[in-house]
């Protein structure tokens, strides 16, 4: 069966429900600082909705036949006036099956949203990963992204 990648429409909306929470539980492991999935539905779900809605972000799925089995999101906006750049871009929630990864989509996710901000004159791109999260910040690193700031947290 055929696997596509192509921007996500509220026709997947139940789908994508699915791998958010999936997506979400394994980003737990990371990082006690998000709230648990499970007591929060809703408030995921609302923000899934505006991902597929808004204009300034494309969300794209990967698919095999009728199955989602990926995810990423890239996102753009206008940054303070200091910055250099008239428009700056956000990559976040990659995310890939446990059971399709390795197979190269992650990088094909990854081509399609930089592609995307590229086409919507996008200039700059950035993203968060944890740092115990190796795969990921390996994979970026591919793209040519490069460790730029140090984000320090503390519990209070």
């Amino acid at each position: 069966m055929e696997i596509k990648i192509r921007r996500a429409a509220m026709e997947d909306f139940e789908g994508l429900k699915k791998i958010k929470l999936l997506s979400k539980k394994e980003e737990f492991r990371y990082s006690g600082a998000i709230r648990l999935i499970e007591d929060n539905k809703e408030d995921y779900f609302n923000y899934l909705k505006k991902d597929i809605k808004y204009i300034n972000r494309g969300l794209f799925i990967v698919v095999k036949g009728k199955k989602i089995v990926g995810m990423i999101l890239a996102q753009y906006f206008k940054p303070l006036p200091i910055s250099k750049y008239s428009r700056k871009g956000y990559i976040s929630n990659l995310y890939i099956l446990k059971e399709y990864r390795k197979k190269g989509l992650g990088g094909k996710l990854i081509e399609t949203a930089l592609d995307w901000l590229k086409n919507n004159k996008t200039k700059h791109v950035s993203l968060e990963i944890h740092v115990d999260n190796k795969k990921a910040l390996q994979l970026y690193r591919k793209f040519g992204f490069k460790d730029y700031t140090v984000k320090l947290s503390k519990e209070l």
